[in-house]
Protein backbone atom coordinates (compact mmCIF):
# COMPACT_ATOMS: atom_id res chain seq x y z
CA UNK A 1 0.00 0.00 0.00
CA UNK A 2 1.07 3.50 -1.15
CA UNK A 3 2.20 6.15 1.76
CA UNK A 4 -0.43 8.43 0.11
CA UNK A 5 -3.42 6.08 0.41
CA UNK A 6 -2.18 4.90 3.55
CA UNK A 7 -2.41 8.41 5.24
CA UNK A 8 -5.66 9.48 3.30
CA UNK A 9 -7.21 6.18 5.09
CA UNK A 10 -5.83 7.13 8.55
CA UNK A 11 -7.48 10.94 7.38
CA UNK A 12 -10.45 9.82 6.43
CA UNK A 13 -11.07 7.72 9.93
CA UNK A 14 -10.00 10.37 12.04
CA UNK A 15 -12.56 12.63 10.32
CA UNK A 16 -15.45 9.92 10.55
CA UNK A 17 -13.76 10.02 14.32
CA UNK A 18 -14.20 13.40 14.37
CA UNK A 19 -17.84 13.44 12.39
CA UNK A 20 -19.03 10.96 15.12
CA UNK A 21 -18.30 12.70 17.92
CA UNK A 22 -19.87 16.09 16.10
CA UNK A 23 -22.99 14.50 15.53
CA UNK A 24 -23.44 12.68 19.24
CA UNK A 25 -22.81 16.31 20.55
CA UNK A 26 -25.62 17.52 18.56
CA UNK A 27 -28.08 14.83 18.74
CA UNK A 28 -27.20 13.39 22.46
CA UNK A 29 -28.49 17.11 23.76
CA UNK A 30 -31.67 16.73 21.87
CA UNK A 31 -32.78 13.95 23.48
CA UNK A 32 -31.78 14.70 26.55
CA UNK A 33 -33.28 18.22 26.40
CA UNK A 34 -36.44 16.44 25.37
CA UNK A 35 -36.28 13.81 28.92
CA UNK A 36 -36.31 17.09 30.72
CA UNK A 37 -38.95 18.97 28.88
CA UNK A 38 -41.04 15.44 29.41
CA UNK A 39 -39.86 15.41 33.02
CA UNK A 40 -41.00 19.81 33.69
CA UNK A 41 -44.31 18.40 31.86
CA UNK A 42 -44.89 15.97 33.98
CA UNK A 43 -44.16 18.24 37.57
CA UNK A 44 -46.14 20.59 36.06
CA UNK A 45 -49.07 18.34 35.92
CA UNK A 46 -48.32 16.90 39.05
CA UNK A 47 -48.21 20.28 40.63
CA UNK A 48 -51.39 21.42 38.99
CA UNK A 49 -53.42 18.05 39.87
CA UNK A 50 -52.40 18.58 43.28
CA UNK A 51 -53.58 22.61 43.01
CA UNK A 52 -56.51 21.37 41.62
CA UNK A 53 -57.62 18.75 44.32
CA UNK A 54 -56.70 21.44 47.05
CA UNK A 55 -59.19 23.95 45.35
CA UNK A 56 -62.29 21.46 44.73
CA UNK A 57 -61.52 20.28 48.81
CA UNK A 58 -61.92 24.40 49.65
CA UNK A 59 -64.87 24.35 47.08
CA UNK A 60 -66.39 21.30 48.27
CA UNK A 61 -66.16 23.13 52.09
CA UNK A 62 -67.31 26.67 51.75
CA UNK A 63 -70.97 27.94 52.26
CA UNK A 64 -70.13 31.18 51.01
CA UNK A 65 -72.61 30.87 47.70
CA UNK A 66 -71.20 34.33 46.36
CA UNK A 67 -67.61 32.67 46.55
CA UNK A 68 -68.53 29.92 44.43
CA UNK A 69 -68.45 30.79 41.40
CA UNK A 70 -64.90 32.49 41.64
CA UNK A 71 -63.52 29.06 42.66
CA UNK A 72 -65.12 27.26 40.02
CA UNK A 73 -63.97 29.56 37.72
CA UNK A 74 -60.38 29.10 38.90
CA UNK A 75 -60.90 25.03 38.79
CA UNK A 76 -62.18 25.44 35.17
CA UNK A 77 -59.13 27.52 34.34
CA UNK A 78 -56.42 24.77 35.88
CA UNK A 79 -58.34 22.10 34.20
CA UNK A 80 -57.53 23.92 31.04
CA UNK A 81 -53.55 24.75 31.65
CA UNK A 82 -53.56 20.72 32.83
CA UNK A 83 -55.22 20.04 29.25
CA UNK A 84 -52.49 21.43 27.58
CA UNK A 85 -49.74 19.39 29.47
CA UNK A 86 -51.75 16.00 28.20
CA UNK A 87 -49.87 13.90 25.88
CA UNK A 88 -51.00 10.22 26.24
CA UNK A 89 -54.26 8.36 26.28
CA UNK A 90 -54.40 7.76 30.01
CA UNK A 91 -53.38 11.13 30.66
CA UNK A 92 -56.65 12.32 28.06
CA UNK A 93 -59.02 9.53 30.10
CA UNK A 94 -58.20 10.90 33.16
CA UNK A 95 -58.45 14.46 32.21
CA UNK A 96 -61.76 13.60 30.64
CA UNK A 97 -63.15 11.89 33.95
CA UNK A 98 -62.61 14.84 35.96
CA UNK A 99 -63.84 17.28 34.35
CA UNK A 100 -67.16 15.98 33.40
CA UNK A 101 -67.28 14.85 36.90
CA UNK A 102 -66.62 18.73 38.22
CA UNK A 103 -69.43 19.93 35.78
CA UNK A 104 -71.58 17.60 36.98
CA UNK A 105 -70.74 18.20 40.64
CA UNK A 106 -71.02 21.71 39.99
CA UNK A 107 -74.76 21.42 38.01
CA UNK A 108 -75.56 19.23 41.15
CA UNK A 109 -74.62 22.24 43.83
CA UNK A 110 -76.17 24.62 41.59
CA UNK A 111 -79.51 22.80 41.99
CA UNK A 112 -79.05 22.59 45.80
CA UNK A 113 -78.47 18.49 46.16
CA UNK A 114 -75.55 17.48 47.50
CA UNK A 115 -73.08 15.23 45.49
CA UNK A 116 -70.66 13.14 47.16
CA UNK A 117 -70.11 10.95 44.49
CA UNK A 118 -69.10 13.32 41.65
CA UNK A 119 -66.98 14.58 43.75
CA UNK A 120 -65.37 11.56 44.89
CA UNK A 121 -64.99 10.64 41.12
CA UNK A 122 -63.66 13.87 40.61
CA UNK A 123 -60.67 13.20 43.28
CA UNK A 124 -60.26 10.31 41.48
CA UNK A 125 -59.59 10.77 38.60
CA UNK A 126 -57.34 13.92 39.54
CA UNK A 127 -55.07 11.56 41.37
CA UNK A 128 -54.97 9.03 38.22
CA UNK A 129 -53.92 12.45 36.53
CA UNK A 130 -51.14 12.83 39.26
CA UNK A 131 -49.89 9.28 39.50
CA UNK A 132 -49.44 9.14 35.54
CA UNK A 133 -47.41 12.03 35.58
CA UNK A 134 -45.46 11.17 38.35
CA UNK A 135 -44.39 7.73 36.34
CA UNK A 136 -43.91 9.65 32.97
CA UNK A 137 -41.84 12.23 35.41
CA UNK A 138 -39.98 9.52 36.44
CA UNK A 139 -39.38 7.50 32.82
CA UNK A 140 -38.21 10.85 31.97
CA UNK A 141 -35.68 10.49 34.81
CA UNK A 142 -34.23 7.21 33.41
CA UNK A 143 -34.23 8.61 29.62
CA UNK A 144 -32.44 11.23 30.55
CA UNK A 145 -29.79 9.10 32.30
CA UNK A 146 -29.72 6.72 29.76
CA UNK A 147 -28.80 9.28 27.21
CA UNK A 148 -26.14 10.46 29.69
CA UNK A 149 -24.69 6.85 29.48
CA UNK A 150 -24.83 6.90 26.08
CA UNK A 151 -22.80 9.97 25.75
CA UNK A 152 -20.15 9.08 28.47
CA UNK A 153 -19.87 5.92 26.03
CA UNK A 154 -19.23 7.51 23.16
CA UNK A 155 -17.25 10.07 24.35
CA UNK A 156 -15.33 7.02 26.17
CA UNK A 157 -15.27 5.04 23.14
CA UNK A 158 -14.47 7.87 20.57
CA UNK A 159 -11.83 8.80 23.12
CA UNK A 160 -10.53 5.55 23.04
CA UNK A 161 -10.72 4.67 19.18
CA UNK A 162 -8.68 8.04 18.43
CA UNK A 163 -5.74 7.19 20.93
CA UNK A 164 -5.86 3.54 19.14
CA UNK A 165 -5.69 5.12 15.54
CA UNK A 166 -3.10 7.95 16.42
CA UNK A 167 -0.96 4.96 18.04
CA UNK A 168 -0.81 2.24 15.25
CA UNK A 169 -0.15 5.31 12.94
CA UNK A 170 2.63 6.42 14.63
CA UNK A 171 3.73 2.43 15.15
CA UNK A 172 2.82 2.41 11.43
CA UNK A 173 5.09 5.03 10.50
CA UNK A 174 7.67 3.92 12.67
CA UNK A 175 8.08 0.50 11.14
CA UNK A 176 6.58 1.04 7.72
CA UNK A 177 7.21 4.58 6.37
CA UNK A 178 10.22 5.84 8.42
CA UNK A 179 12.56 2.90 9.16
CA UNK A 180 12.32 2.78 4.67
CA UNK A 181 13.72 6.61 4.96
CA UNK A 182 16.42 5.60 7.46
CA UNK A 183 18.35 2.46 5.20
CA UNK A 184 17.59 4.94 2.22
CA UNK A 185 19.81 7.49 3.98
CA UNK A 186 22.19 5.28 4.96
CA UNK A 187 22.64 3.75 1.83
CA UNK A 188 23.08 6.93 -0.12
CA UNK A 189 25.55 7.95 3.18
CA UNK A 190 27.13 4.58 2.65
CA UNK A 191 27.60 5.10 -1.13
CA UNK A 192 28.69 8.45 -0.83
CA UNK A 193 31.78 7.24 1.38
CA UNK A 194 32.72 4.93 -1.45
CA UNK A 195 31.30 1.87 -0.21
CA UNK A 196 30.07 0.66 -4.11
CA UNK A 197 27.82 -1.64 -2.97
CA UNK A 198 25.88 -0.41 -0.99
CA UNK A 199 22.19 -0.61 -1.82
CA UNK A 200 18.82 0.68 -0.27
CA UNK A 201 15.94 -2.31 0.35
CA UNK A 202 13.17 -2.04 -1.97
CA UNK A 203 10.47 -2.39 0.91
CA UNK A 204 7.89 -0.17 2.34
CA UNK A 205 5.37 1.89 0.87
CA UNK A 206 5.19 2.20 -2.60
CA UNK A 207 6.31 5.91 -3.44
CA UNK A 208 9.53 4.55 -0.81
CA UNK A 209 10.14 1.20 -2.71
CA UNK A 210 10.42 3.44 -6.12
CA UNK A 211 12.31 5.52 -4.25
CA UNK A 212 15.02 2.99 -3.48
CA UNK A 213 14.61 1.41 -6.43
CA UNK A 214 15.77 4.67 -8.89
CA UNK A 215 18.86 5.26 -5.98
CA UNK A 216 19.88 1.49 -6.46
CA UNK A 217 19.27 1.83 -10.39
CA UNK A 218 21.74 5.16 -10.46
CA UNK A 219 24.32 3.63 -8.24
CA UNK A 220 24.25 0.55 -10.50
CA UNK A 221 24.81 2.36 -13.37
CA UNK A 222 27.30 4.92 -11.57
CA UNK A 223 28.93 1.59 -10.76
CA UNK A 224 29.10 0.45 -14.54
CA UNK A 225 30.06 3.33 -15.42
CA UNK A 226 33.38 3.61 -13.02
CA UNK A 227 33.72 -0.44 -14.23
CA UNK A 228 33.68 0.67 -17.73
CA UNK A 229 36.08 3.51 -17.34
CA UNK A 230 38.57 0.89 -15.53
CA UNK A 231 38.22 -1.23 -18.26
CA UNK A 232 38.24 1.71 -20.59
CA UNK A 233 42.02 2.85 -18.77
CA UNK A 234 43.65 -1.18 -19.25
CA UNK A 235 42.11 -1.36 -22.54
CA UNK A 236 44.05 1.63 -24.03
CA UNK A 237 46.97 1.06 -22.68
CA UNK A 238 46.81 -2.49 -23.43
CA UNK A 239 45.77 -1.56 -27.27
CA UNK A 240 47.77 1.57 -27.42
CA UNK A 241 51.29 -0.75 -26.23
CA UNK A 242 50.52 -3.60 -29.00
CA UNK A 243 50.79 -1.10 -32.25
CA UNK A 244 53.44 0.64 -30.67
CA UNK A 245 55.52 -2.15 -29.74
CA UNK A 246 54.89 -3.27 -33.52
CA UNK A 247 55.91 0.01 -35.06
CA UNK A 248 59.05 0.21 -32.33
CA UNK A 249 59.94 -3.52 -33.90
CA UNK A 250 59.40 -2.68 -37.53
CA UNK A 251 61.52 0.53 -37.62
CA UNK A 252 64.57 -1.35 -35.37
CA UNK A 253 64.50 -4.30 -38.07
CA UNK A 254 64.40 -1.93 -40.89
CA UNK A 255 67.24 0.42 -39.20
CA UNK A 256 69.44 -2.80 -38.23
CA UNK A 257 68.94 -5.05 -41.43
CA UNK A 258 69.93 -3.22 -44.30
CA UNK A 259 71.08 -5.87 -46.14
CA UNK A 260 67.43 -7.59 -46.46
CA UNK A 261 65.64 -4.55 -46.72
CA UNK A 262 63.89 -4.66 -50.18
CA UNK A 263 62.37 -7.90 -49.64
CA UNK A 264 61.50 -7.32 -46.19
CA UNK A 265 60.54 -3.54 -46.62
CA UNK A 266 56.36 -3.93 -47.96
CA UNK A 267 55.66 -6.67 -45.65
CA UNK A 268 57.07 -4.25 -42.46
CA UNK A 269 55.37 -1.45 -44.20
CA UNK A 270 52.08 -3.50 -44.55
CA UNK A 271 52.42 -4.40 -40.85
CA UNK A 272 53.04 -0.42 -39.93
CA UNK A 273 50.34 0.92 -42.09
CA UNK A 274 47.63 -1.52 -40.54
CA UNK A 275 48.55 -0.66 -36.99
CA UNK A 276 48.93 3.18 -37.81
CA UNK A 277 45.20 2.50 -39.42
CA UNK A 278 44.36 1.00 -36.02
CA UNK A 279 45.44 4.11 -33.78
CA UNK A 280 43.70 6.29 -35.93
CA UNK A 281 40.45 4.14 -35.72
CA UNK A 282 40.74 4.33 -31.80
CA UNK A 283 41.36 7.85 -31.62
CA UNK A 284 38.49 8.62 -34.27
CA UNK A 285 36.59 6.89 -31.69
CA UNK A 286 37.57 8.89 -29.27
CA UNK A 287 37.57 11.90 -30.58
CA UNK A 288 33.99 11.07 -32.12
CA UNK A 289 32.52 10.50 -28.32
CA UNK A 290 33.92 13.63 -27.16
CA UNK A 291 32.50 15.55 -29.61
CA UNK A 292 29.16 13.34 -28.94
CA UNK A 293 29.04 14.02 -25.35
CA UNK A 294 30.10 18.01 -26.04
CA UNK A 295 26.60 18.13 -28.56
CA UNK A 296 29.44 18.98 -31.13
CA UNK A 297 28.77 16.24 -33.52
CA UNK A 298 28.35 17.84 -37.29
CA UNK A 299 26.25 15.92 -40.41
CA UNK A 300 27.00 16.82 -43.79
CA UNK A 301 23.58 15.66 -45.55
CA UNK A 302 22.99 15.07 -48.77
CA UNK A 303 20.91 12.50 -50.74
CA UNK A 304 23.05 9.65 -51.96
CA UNK A 305 22.12 5.57 -53.03
CA UNK A 306 22.37 3.52 -50.00
CA UNK A 307 23.97 0.43 -52.41
CA UNK A 308 26.83 2.70 -52.90
CA UNK A 309 27.73 3.02 -49.19
CA UNK A 310 27.57 -0.81 -48.82
CA UNK A 311 29.27 -1.25 -52.09
CA UNK A 312 32.07 0.80 -51.01
CA UNK A 313 32.54 -0.68 -47.23
CA UNK A 314 31.89 -4.27 -49.06
CA UNK A 315 35.01 -3.17 -50.95
CA UNK A 316 37.33 -2.15 -48.65
CA UNK A 317 36.48 -5.29 -46.29
CA UNK A 318 36.37 -7.67 -48.49
CA UNK A 319 40.12 -7.90 -49.26
CA UNK A 320 41.24 -7.75 -45.56
CA UNK A 321 40.62 -11.42 -44.53
CA UNK A 322 41.10 -14.76 -46.29
CA UNK A 323 39.56 -16.32 -43.47
CA UNK A 324 36.11 -14.41 -43.90
CA UNK A 325 33.42 -15.09 -46.69
CA UNK A 326 32.06 -11.38 -47.38
CA UNK A 327 28.20 -11.46 -49.04
CA UNK A 328 26.82 -8.86 -50.28
CA UNK A 329 23.08 -8.47 -51.21
CA UNK A 330 22.00 -5.28 -52.92
CA UNK A 331 18.32 -4.25 -54.24
CA UNK A 332 18.04 -3.32 -57.82
CA UNK A 333 16.54 -0.44 -57.91
CA UNK A 334 18.37 2.95 -56.05
CA UNK A 335 17.66 2.83 -52.05
CA UNK A 336 17.86 6.97 -51.83
CA UNK A 337 18.32 8.51 -48.78
CA UNK A 338 19.34 11.94 -47.44
CA UNK A 339 22.17 11.44 -44.94
CA UNK A 340 25.85 12.17 -44.14
CA UNK A 341 27.60 9.62 -46.56
CA UNK A 342 30.99 9.91 -44.65
CA UNK A 343 29.08 8.85 -40.96
CA UNK A 344 27.32 6.07 -42.29
CA UNK A 345 29.80 4.72 -43.94
CA UNK A 346 32.04 5.19 -40.67
CA UNK A 347 29.05 3.13 -38.70
CA UNK A 348 29.24 0.27 -41.33
CA UNK A 349 33.04 0.31 -41.27
CA UNK A 350 32.40 -0.31 -37.38
CA UNK A 351 30.07 -2.96 -37.89
CA UNK A 352 32.10 -4.67 -40.50
CA UNK A 353 35.05 -4.27 -38.20
CA UNK A 354 32.88 -5.74 -35.45
CA UNK A 355 32.05 -8.44 -37.26
CA UNK A 356 35.34 -10.05 -38.16
CA UNK A 357 36.96 -9.23 -34.74
CA UNK A 358 34.34 -11.49 -33.39
CA UNK A 359 34.01 -14.31 -35.41
CA UNK A 360 37.64 -15.42 -35.32
CA UNK A 361 36.99 -18.78 -36.43
CA UNK A 362 35.74 -17.27 -39.93
CA UNK A 363 32.67 -17.72 -41.64
CA UNK A 364 30.18 -15.26 -43.61
CA UNK A 365 29.61 -11.56 -43.18
CA UNK A 366 27.12 -10.56 -44.63
CA UNK A 367 25.72 -7.06 -45.39
CA UNK A 368 22.16 -5.99 -46.88
CA UNK A 369 20.53 -3.23 -48.25
CA UNK A 370 16.57 -2.55 -48.70
CA UNK A 371 14.03 -0.07 -48.15
CA UNK A 372 11.81 -1.05 -45.17
CA UNK A 373 8.64 1.23 -45.58
CA UNK A 374 10.24 5.03 -45.17
CA UNK A 375 13.73 3.72 -44.05
CA UNK A 376 16.49 2.62 -45.64
CA UNK A 377 17.38 -0.78 -43.46
CA UNK A 378 21.01 -1.83 -43.35
CA UNK A 379 21.61 -5.40 -41.83
CA UNK A 380 25.32 -6.36 -40.81
CA UNK A 381 25.21 -10.59 -40.07
CA UNK A 382 27.96 -12.51 -38.40
CA UNK A 383 27.93 -16.15 -37.04
CA UNK A 384 30.56 -15.74 -34.80
CA UNK A 385 30.90 -16.37 -31.08
CA UNK A 386 28.13 -14.32 -30.23
CA UNK A 387 26.80 -11.73 -27.33
CA UNK A 388 25.39 -13.27 -24.49
CA UNK A 389 21.95 -12.13 -23.69
CA UNK A 390 22.33 -10.20 -20.20
CA UNK A 391 24.98 -8.47 -21.66
CA UNK A 392 22.85 -7.08 -25.13
CA UNK A 393 21.14 -3.95 -22.69
CA UNK A 394 24.55 -2.96 -22.14
CA UNK A 395 26.71 -3.21 -25.80
CA UNK A 396 26.17 0.46 -26.82
CA UNK A 397 26.95 2.20 -23.36
CA UNK A 398 30.25 4.07 -23.71
CA UNK A 399 33.48 1.77 -22.44
CA UNK A 400 31.44 -1.10 -22.35
CA UNK A 401 32.64 -4.52 -23.40
CA UNK A 402 31.11 -7.99 -23.62
CA UNK A 403 32.92 -9.42 -20.36
CA UNK A 404 34.61 -12.55 -21.27
CA UNK A 405 36.33 -11.27 -24.17
CA UNK A 406 38.18 -8.23 -23.60
CA UNK A 407 41.54 -9.81 -23.20
CA UNK A 408 41.28 -11.47 -26.55
CA UNK A 409 39.73 -9.05 -28.88
CA UNK A 410 41.54 -5.54 -29.50
CA UNK A 411 39.29 -2.22 -28.27
CA UNK A 412 37.96 0.17 -25.99
CA UNK A 413 34.43 -0.01 -26.13
CA UNK A 414 33.59 3.18 -28.21
CA UNK A 415 32.29 1.81 -31.18
CA UNK A 416 29.16 0.92 -31.08
CA UNK A 417 28.06 4.11 -28.48
CA UNK A 418 29.59 6.16 -31.02
CA UNK A 419 26.88 4.25 -34.03
CA UNK A 420 24.27 4.60 -31.93
CA UNK A 421 24.62 8.07 -31.83
CA UNK A 422 25.26 8.50 -35.37
CA UNK A 423 22.56 6.70 -36.25
CA UNK A 424 20.29 8.43 -33.47
CA UNK A 425 21.45 11.97 -35.08
CA UNK A 426 19.87 10.97 -38.47
CA UNK A 427 16.84 9.98 -36.91
CA UNK A 428 16.78 6.13 -37.56
CA UNK A 429 17.43 3.71 -34.90
CA UNK A 430 20.10 0.48 -34.25
CA UNK A 431 18.72 -3.45 -33.28
CA UNK A 432 20.74 -5.77 -32.32
CA UNK A 433 19.81 -9.78 -32.04
CA UNK A 434 22.65 -12.15 -31.37
CA UNK A 435 22.89 -15.59 -29.70
CA UNK A 436 26.47 -17.13 -28.11
CA UNK A 437 27.93 -19.48 -30.35
CA UNK A 438 25.60 -18.37 -33.51
CA UNK A 439 26.57 -14.91 -34.30
CA UNK A 440 25.04 -11.58 -34.23
CA UNK A 441 22.67 -9.43 -36.69
CA UNK A 442 22.50 -5.47 -36.38
CA UNK A 443 19.83 -3.54 -37.87
CA UNK A 444 20.63 -0.10 -38.77
CA UNK A 445 17.40 1.69 -40.10
CA UNK A 446 18.13 5.11 -41.34
CA UNK A 447 14.60 7.51 -42.70
CA UNK A 448 14.70 7.88 -46.81
CA UNK A 449 14.60 11.82 -45.32
CA UNK A 450 16.30 13.02 -42.60
CA UNK A 451 14.75 14.41 -39.99
CA UNK A 452 17.99 16.22 -38.48
CA UNK A 453 20.52 18.06 -39.51
CA UNK A 454 23.19 18.09 -36.73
Amino acid sequence: MSLHRSLTVFMVVLMLIALSGAISLIVLPTYVHRAALDLQNGLNSVRLADDIQAELLNYSRTTDEAAQPGLEDDLRRKLRQAARLVDSADEDAAYNDASRALETHFTNVHSGRRDEANLNRAFGALERLGAINVQQAERSVQEAARWDRIGDWIGIGSAAFLLLAIAGVLLWLRNVAFRPVFNIRDAMKSFGEGARTARAPENGPEELRLIAAQFNDMANALTRQNENQLHFLAAVAHDLRNPINALRLSSHVISSDLTNLPGQLSNLMVIVDRQIEHLERMIGDLLDSSRIEAGQLELRIGECDARKLAQDTFDLFSPTSSKHHFVLHLPESQVLVQCDPGRIEQVLNNLISNAIKYSPEGGNIELHVREHGDTALFEVTDHGIGIPAAELPYIFEPFRRVRGFKDDIPGVGLGLSVVRRIIQAHGGRIEVESSVGKGTKFRIYVPLRCVTAA
